[in-house]
């Protein structure tokens, strides 16, 4: 078994909320030059830069797969991880088309930008993506699961968009592969709100600078660094 040193929850310049040198290419650079092993590029609701920073992160050596944050019906944020990129984007195009019809307002939310490895505009997102999908936190986890993928509940300690701030609770017949915590001294409040005691917590940087990442990962001891193994590595922090 090998220690991976990751942080699967980073965004990029297709987040409104991110900064604008948040490329695919500037973050697998900053990732690599921080000492993480795997990474994950996961955007509100979106996965399409995450193709680009897998490109360049092969030419480096640095594992990164195909990540989303989906934001549910009930504003809960979910991290949705895969090996294969054609079925996170099968994911995206399902959540698109359950995002409400807004056009984003750049001017109060920022650009939501496609970029290539090269650093090159493909696009600019138009639909908000800062929003919720009609889609519930139990029907995202199962087809995440029933994918191959991984699903863990974002920052659950979090006064917003967090499983608890949105739901009270954390039910136990989701099957969820870990919980991400933003800070691990808050783990004894929220213990009794968590219903299965032996979901394993993590950390990640949930960076949206540059200078972010990596300053919160979690070690996971694998043989190699795909969605399967990940899986593995956290039922045996349980």
């Amino acid at each position: 078994m090998t220690g991976f040193s990751c942080d699967l929850h980073i965004h990029s310049v297709l987040s409104a909320c991110a900064s604008l040198d948040m490329s695919p290419k500037n973050i697998v650079h900053k990732a690599k030059e921080v000492g993480l092993d795997l990474i994950a590029i996961t955007d509100h609701n979106m996965t399409e830069n995450s193709l680009y920073a897998h490109i360049l992160g092969k030419k480096i050596g640095l594992e990164v797969l195909f990540g989303m944050e989906l934001q549910t019906q009930e504003e809960i944020h979910i991290l949705a991880i895969f090996d294969d990129f054609h079925v996170s984007m099968e994911f995206q195009k399902q959540i698109y088309s359950l995002l409400p019809p807004i056009k984003n307002d750049v001017s109060y939310f920022g650009d939501q930008v496609v970029v290539d490895e090269n650093d090159e505009i493909i696009r600019f997102e138009e639909k908000l993506l800062l929003n919720s999908s009609r889609l519930s936190i139990e029907e995202a986890t199962g087809w995440i699961k029933s994918h191959g993928g991984i699903a863990i509940p974002s920052h659950v300690d979090s006064p917003t968009f967090s499983i608890i701030s949105q739901l009270g609770f954390i039910p136990e017949d989701i099957p969820f592969d870990a919980l991400e915590i933003k800070r691990r001294e808050n783990i004894p409040n929220i213990i009794p709100f968590i219903m299965k005691k032996d979901i394993p917590f993590v950390s990640f940087s949930d960076a949206h600078y540059l200078n972010d990442i990596g300053k919160k990962r979690t070690i996971l001891y694998m043989k190699e660094p795909n969605c399967k193994e990940i899986e593995l590595a956290l039922r045996s922090m349980r």
